[in-house]
């Protein structure tokens, strides 16, 4: 059994199965189900269904409960859980606008960022379900009244931040690579000049604390 890890008050995360790996599934509580959110939902409706359901329960959380269901990028390990969710409650789900195409079909953009290096590539997933966002959130949009979006491009196109202003926290996704990840053995990123800038950006926030979505070693 996995259980949510306080990281700063308010702010959990919960280290999802993926593979030999893990992939962090944050929460963020709320006083009201308005302001509950979850940020990226694992690799799969088994996930969900073994993982995210029975710590949610131990938070003593129903989905019911939670106002927005959002994500860092949409990658299959980070979206992977989100049709499974939105069948068993319809949350809402808010996502970046320059995620919306790749969030409706996300095998299709699995399969295209593994056509470049195919015989490097691990295989994309069996079955990765897209949804339908209800609310797509432009660069700098506010999300629960303290989830404010932050694109960093680099990762991916659509990788974004979400600064948590209540507690001066960065929820980063794979935005800052570091070292690169565990088990890796190196950072991942699409474009080296967009990284860059978005991490200049990030730097000046003046945030006070980091949650990534996977262990990445420091530089």
């Amino acid at each position: 059994m996995k259980y949510f890890e306080e990281i700063v008050p308010g702010i959990k995360l919960l280290r999802t199965p993926f593979g030999a790996f893990w992939s962090g599934v944050i929460l963020v509580r709320g006083e009201t189900p308005e302001e509950t959110v979850l940020i990226d939902s694992g690799a799969n409706r088994e996930t969900v269904d073994s993982c995210l359901i029975p710590a949610l329960q131990e938070e003593g959380l129903s989905l019911s409960r939670i106002g927005w269901l959002a994500c860092t990028h949409c990658h299959g390990d980070h979206v992977g859980g989100h049709s499974r969710l939105k069948e068993l409650s319809g949350i809402p789900v808010a996502a970046f606008e320059g995620s919306a195409d790749k969030l409706r079909d996300p095998m299709k953009y699995s399969r295209l960022i593994r056509s470049a290096f195919p015989s490097d590539s691990p295989a994309p997933p069996r079955v990765l379900c897209g949804v339908e966002p209800d609310r797509l959130l432009q660069d700098g949009e506010l999300l629960a009244g303290r989830l404010r979006l932050i694109w960093t491009p680099g990762h991916d196109t659509d990788t974004v931040c979400w600064l948590d202003e209540k507690t001066g926290t960065i929820i980063s996704g794979d935005s800052i690579q570091g070292s690169g990840a565990d088990g890796a053995g190196l950072a991942f990123y699409q474009d080296l000049p967009a990284y860059e800038n978005s991490l200049k950006r990030l730097m000046s926030l003046g945030a006070s604390n980091l949650v990534a979505a996977h262990f990445y070693a420091p530089e």
